[in-house]
């Protein structure tokens, strides 16, 4: 897994080409999903992973998806705060606002034009992972103040943890 501190994260992934893939697509959507099971987490981007392709799994209220060459076609005008995580973040929750829910477009493992709409959580999850597509981080989105102050949480509990 990809860390804080690793400049990797805020590089701008290759756009995944079917024509002549960068990595089996079938082999990736197996890995990103097995990965994010693993970590217990809701999504997981390539890159986060070392693969610096547009390519993130995330779960749904089915099964968990893969989508490749994510884009987000319309943000509702409602938004939300909720806490996030972030695998790469291990134990730093931070409230963001994010739009309730959004209009996308991707591409499946086997490159198969999709258009899906989300709301709620998985508009969340779909939100932040497509961030790791610009090389944006979930931190890029706060104050200092509730960054620091997220840190210092962060801080006491993994000392917790420890005794």
């Amino acid at each position: 897994m990809v860390k804080e501190t690793d400049p990797f994260l805020q590089e701008v992934p290759d756009v995944f080409d079917f024509d002549s893939p960068q990595v089996d697509p079938e082999k990736l959507e197996k890995q990103l999903i097995e990965n994010m099971v693993h970590h217990k987490g809701l999504g997981l981007s390539a890159n986060q992973i070392g693969i610096p392709v547009t390519v993130f799994a995330m779960i749904t209220d089915k099964d968990p998806l893969v989508v490749f060459n994510p884009e987000i076609i319309e943000r509702s005008e409602e938004t939300t705060y909720m806490k996030e995580g972030c695998l790469s973040f291990p134990g730093l929750y931070i409230p963001i606002k994010r739009s309730y829910g959004i209009a996308t477009q991707f591409q499946m493992s086997n490159g198969e034009e999709h258009a899906g709409s989300f709301i709620e959580l998985s508009a969340r999850v779909f939100q932040h992972e497509s961030e790791h597509m610009d090389g944006d981080l979930f931190i890029d989105n706060v104050s200092n103040f509730k960054l620091k102050l997220a840190m210092r949480k962060r801080k006491a509990f993994l000392r917790e943890l420890r005794k």
